[in-house]
């Protein structure tokens, strides 16, 4: 059974000893942005398994103007509500952030995992590390693998990370350049799935977006197509719109008619096969999925394809795409929530997202450190000290090849 910590972190960031998870995570905390929700999946995923302690660390400010309108579908399931999940939100001040860390990663802290995004502000990871080290933790790095990762950043990602234990990253061509960046540093390098967004075609030259929408839902055609509307002239020749449904009679065929922007959109009254449905959101930039529910074969093809989704539902959270951090969630009775979500699902064209057991796998490598690192159990963790030089440092351990 999960447990609850019966000494929550305090508002002036001390925690009790007795608190403290053996698990420490740290990296952005937005959910309005991908950062943030693959960091809640991975403290999820290792939560499932022992007591973590989260570090939310937002340094920069990143543009998420109108997002709140376009929730995501993974973090709309409140994890903090997880039993063994406790929270702690960083400061942006470095020196405030050193006695904060200095504070929650004690020597009961077996394993620290500190979450990198390239081209974000990934300056508090070797404190991070060099803070964990004296603790005497097990050093993780997990590294997120974009598309069309520049060449030129692996030196840079490589004098953050040179400190830790180990580094994880999503594509073998990330692992290689890293080894190759990190010269005579001991650090190992891994690679898992989870951790690369990669595995679309580039930019396409038209944002095809799928839509599939309940058998003659008059309302729900009719607030996709508002908010499709809403689209500027001068950019709608970059859009095309191809619906999916059932319907009888004239009613749905003249709304799509009618709409403003009629000439970029298809009607589509056939059932797809699984391939055709496959082959459809290879093609597609976009997908929109009307009230799914559990078993809905569409939004099973999607989460597989790993194309950006957007649900269209009444409910506020809705019981579907658990752990896909590529949807989105819109009020299907609202047409700017619909636009936002759809514009938002745009910029996410290019990336292919991780399945949801994937999480589960990635949590299980984080946290069996004992299959690939000798930790020195035998030797006493040291204690906190009144001053940081009474407290002793420990190499990190090299990993068993």
């Amino acid at each position: 059974m999960l447990r609850r910590s019966e000494n929550p972190l305090t508002s002036d960031g001390a925690c009790g000893r007795e608190a403290l998870s053996q698990i420490v995570v740290a990296g952005p905390g937005s959910s309005l942005t991908i950062p943030g929700i693959i960091v809640s999946e991975i403290v999820r995923s290792v939560a499932d398994r022992q007591a973590v302690l989260r570090i939310e660390v937002d340094l920069g400010t990143h543009p998420t103007v109108g997002l709140h309108r376009a929730p995501s579908l993974a973090a709309a399931n409140d994890w903090l509500a997880h039993t063994n999940i406790s929270l702690r939100r960083m400061p942006k001040s470095s020196g405030t952030r050193k006695k904060i860390f200095q504070s929650v990663i004690g020597p009961e802290v077996r394993i620290a995992v500190a979450y990198a995004w390239p081209g974000i502000d990934n300056s508090w990871i070797p404190q991070f590390l060099k803070v964990a080290r004296e603790a005497g933790a097990v050093t993780t790095v997990v590294c997120e693998s974009l598309p069309h990762q520049v060449s030129a950043k692996a030196g840079t990602l490589a004098s953050i990370f040179s400190a830790a234990d180990r580094v994880i990253v999503g594509e073998l061509s990330e692992s290689n350049k890293l080894l190759s960046a990190f010269g005579g540093s001991k650090s190992v390098i891994e690679t898992h799935r989870a951790l690369s967004l990669g595995g679309r075609e580039g930019r396409r030259s038209c944002n095809q977006i799928a839509a599939f929408l309940p058998k003659g839902n008059v309302h729900a055609l009719a607030t996709l197509l508002a908010a499709f509307d809403a689209i500027p002239d001068a950019n709608i020749n970059e859009y095309k719109l191809r619906v999916h449904m059932r319907y009888a009679g004239q009613a749905i065929p003249s709304l799509v008619a009618n709409c403003h922007h009629a000439d970029h959109v298809e009607l589509i009254d056939e059932d797809l096969l699984d391939a055709d449905l496959q082959e459809l959101f290879e093609l597609s930039s976009a997908v929109i999925v009307a009230d799914p529910n559990g078993d809905s074969r569409v939004l099973s093809t999607a989460i597989n394809s790993g194309i950006a989704t957007v649900v269209l539902s009444k409910s506020t959270l809705p019981d579907v795409g658990r752990g896909y951090v590529g949807g989105l969630l819109a009020n299907r009775s609202q047409p700017s929530s619909v636009h936002v979500a759809l514009r938002h699902a745009l910029r996410l064209a290019e990336l292919g997202f991780p399945h949801p057991d994937d999480w589960d796998e990635l949590g299980r490598l984080i946290t069996e450190t004992k299959n690939q690192v000798k930790i020195p159990e035998q030797i006493p963790r040291p204690r906190f000290g009144a001053h940081m030089e009474e407290r002793r440092t420990l190499e990190p351990t090299p990993f068993i090849s």
